[in-house]
């Protein structure tokens, strides 16, 4: 009966949305605001997600919302959401991330106070965790994905997980969609392979129901870059910070034919703004080179810093290419970082970065299946 009940609902919306002749809608896509109580500190990159949401239907924030869970954090972010909601008229979701939630704000605090983003338009919804999938206006079926997990002591995993019940939850949900029914899934936590320390826990789980489905994008955070993994039958798309340089914030947009991605700048170039989110990440990634090679045989070698400075701008950037990957690998600087110990982190990311030229993520066509 449950199932019957979802076909009905999902057929009624979409032939809803074929009526309205709405064959396109886009959604501005943001992770890891990290938002603190100093709130001021983060009204240049809420302000600018704000103007660039005119153009467009929705905003989906992916998690890591607030950065320390605190009930001032989530109180904050939510006035803001309110009025984007009531004040623009946008479609606004939440999806927890792991710094969300806390002692204080638990998950089932977390879905009480956010319950009009999400929870409370849900179509089904996961008993399990706060997953739920919704119904966009335009007929396509958003899947907002818990993918955090607590340890035997009710911690928070910084690298979250995935239940076997919400991957069930998940393959039941799918299962009542018409076939022609547009999808797109989102979480928190990565759940395909990528230059990470550590996995997500049973990730493979919820990307395998995505994959015999034919979903053909994930949407996360969490790594704090924009990043891609084109996996032959599910893409993943990691959405970086809008107050972190280059200052993008992502745009998925649905079209007849299928799926456009593009990232959406932010910020004038020329501005202030995105000056200090350029010298920032500048200064981030000397401080690492520096930091990396001290107490080595290249300690204070700037020639060696740079090196590893033009390779993380560019990556942070999205402005490498194949030929910049070989380029700094032939480069000489190079040969100062492999003399290095092999257990530094810093060092190894960097060689797998260059050795596995990461796909642009810029623009990415996403058909949909036949």
């Amino acid at each position: 009966m449950k199932r019957l009940f979802l076909i009905l609902i999902f057929v009624l919306l979409g032939v809803t949305a074929v009526y309205r002749g709405a064959w396109a809608e886009s959604m501005l896509f943001v992770s890891d605001l990290h938002l603190t109580e100093e709130a001021a500190a983060f009204a240049p990159a809420l302000n600018a997600v704000r103007q660039a949401l005119q153009a467009h239907d929705a905003l989906v924030l992916l998690g890591d919302n607030t950065n320390n869970g605190k009930m001032a954090e989530h109180l904050s972010l939510i006035r803001w959401l309110t009025a984007v909601r009531k004040q623009m008229g946008k479609a606004v979701y939440v999806i927890p991330g792991n710094h969300d939630l806390s002692p204080s704000v638990p998950a089932g605090e977390f879905g009480r106070l956010y319950a009009a983003f999400g929870l409370n338009r849900a179509l089904s919804r996961d008993t399990a965790s706060l997953s739920c999938a919704v119904m966009t206006g335009e007929g396509t079926c958003l899947l907002l994905l818990d993918t955090n997990a607590c340890d035997d002591a009710g911690r928070v995993l910084p690298n979250g997980g995935v239940r076997a019940e919400t991957a069930a939850w998940l393959d039941e949900t799918l299962s009542s969609l018409p076939q022609s029914t547009p999808v797109i899934a989102c979480g928190h936590h990565p759940l395909l392979p990528e230059t990470r320390i550590q996995a997500t826990r049973s990730a493979d789980t919820l990307a395998q129901v995505l994959k015999r489905h034919r979903v053909s994008v994930y949407l996360c955070g969490h790594d704090h870059g924009f990043a891609t993994v084109d996996d032959p039958a599910l893409r993943q798309i990691t959405v970086g910070q809008p107050h972190a340089y280059p200052g993008w914030c992502g745009l998925l947009q649905r079209l007849e034919s299928g799926l456009s991605w593009r990232t959406l700048p932010l910020y004038d170039f020329s501005g202030s703004t995105w000056q200090k989110l350029r010298q920032g990440a500048e200064t981030l990634a000397y401080n690492m080179a520096r930091g990396t090679l001290r107490g080595t045989v290249h300690e204070g070698d700037e020639d060696a810093v740079r090196w590893f400075a033009k390779a993380f701008l560019l990556y942070a950037g999205g402005e490498m290419t194949p030929g910049d990957c070989s380029a700094l690998l032939r480069d000489e600087n190079a040969q100062k970082w492999r003399e290095i110990e092999t257990r530094t982190v810093v060092k190894s990311w960097i060689f797998h970065l260059l050795e596995h030229c990461p796909p642009d993520v810029r623009s990415i066509s996403l058909p949909f299946p036949e």
